[in-house]
């Protein structure tokens, strides 16, 4: 093989290779520069898991198990079911914003989503939620990183839809 042709080689194989790390489908791993913006990086999947009152403990327990991940709770209203939306108008704004915080994460986050039930339900001073002394929840949305066993931050319903403070969060 001549040398014009191993150059010809060399600059398809760099041009192919910036192409892919300009997709990001390329791994940090693989030396991608530090300048290269966060929206080039490879994301981990966000895994979700659905519970209710009634069959968190078992959820819960499974959850805090895992390793190597990232957790949080999110505690929402209930879908309403006359109107295919959430009852709770605050549930309605963070909701997107904080998925889409979590699924730019570079890490892997496992969210785990608690449905508090409909309004009434919510309402209830002994709503299962609200004495419990590990969540002590006051209002939805509420996001809670969990960390060792406890909460290590939350973002109750007025702030829940906040980037910035989403993004500290995660950090």
């Amino acid at each position: 093989m001549g040398r014009p042709v191993k150059i010809l080689y060399l600059l398809i194989f760099v041009c192919v290779f910036e192409r892919l790390l300009h997709l990001g489908f390329v791994n940090r791993e693989e030396q991608i520069p530090v300048s290269l913006p966060r929206k080039h990086l490879r994301k981990m999947p966000l895994k979700m898991v659905d519970v209710t009152p009634s069959d968190f403990d078992q959820a819960f327990e499974k959850f805090n198990s895992e390793k190597d991940r990232i957790k949080f709770i999110l505690f929402l209203a209930d879908i309403d079911p006359s109107t295919s939306v959430s009852w709770c108008p605050d549930c309605v704004r963070a909701e997107p914003v904080i998925y889409k915080k979590l699924e730019e994460s570079s890490s892997d986050v496992l969210l785990l989503r608690a449905y508090v039930g409909d309004r009434p339900t919510w309402r209830t001073p002994n709503h299962p939620w609200r004495i419990d002394s590990r969540f002590n929840l006051k209002g939805v949305p509420t996001l809670v990183r969990w960390e060792n066993g406890a909460v290590q931050g939350r973002l109750e319903d007025h702030e829940a839809h906040v980037q910035s403070k989403i993004e500290t969060l995660l950090a």
